[in-house]
């Protein structure tokens, strides 16, 4: 997987209409299928993009918030959100199916 550009960088700006139009760019240049969110800091600019670059936005990806038990750890989150950006890029999310999360202390 190759980032190709970051929407909301440390700061949490948000980019200004020539950053966007570029990002649509090479989104368009290099086939990307989706782009990713957070569920913690939604952006209305990423979903512009999106529509605008007719790819899927994914706002799903977790850094912060367990899944509920039996997988309630980092692991599980990791697991939850590998399965999502699997599915999102054209690959089989069942990659991850064997992995069991839920024997982990946190």
């Amino acid at each position: 997987m190759t980032v190709i550009a970051a929407v909301q960088p440390a700061d949490f700006s948000e980019p200004g209409p020539q950053e966007v139009i570029g990002i649509i760019k090479q989104i368009k240049e290099t086939g990307v299928p989706a782009i990713f969110g957070s569920e913690v800091f939604p952006s209305k600019v990423m979903e512009q993009i999106a529509r605008e670059a007719n790819v899927k936005f994914i706002d799903q990806l977790s850094d912060d918030e367990l899944p509920a038990p039996p997988n309630h750890s980092f692991i599980g989150m990791m697991t939850n959100n590998m399965t999502i950006l699997t599915k999102a890029l054209g690959g089989n999310p069942t990659c991850m199916a064997n992995i069991d999360a839920s024997n982990i202390a946190f």
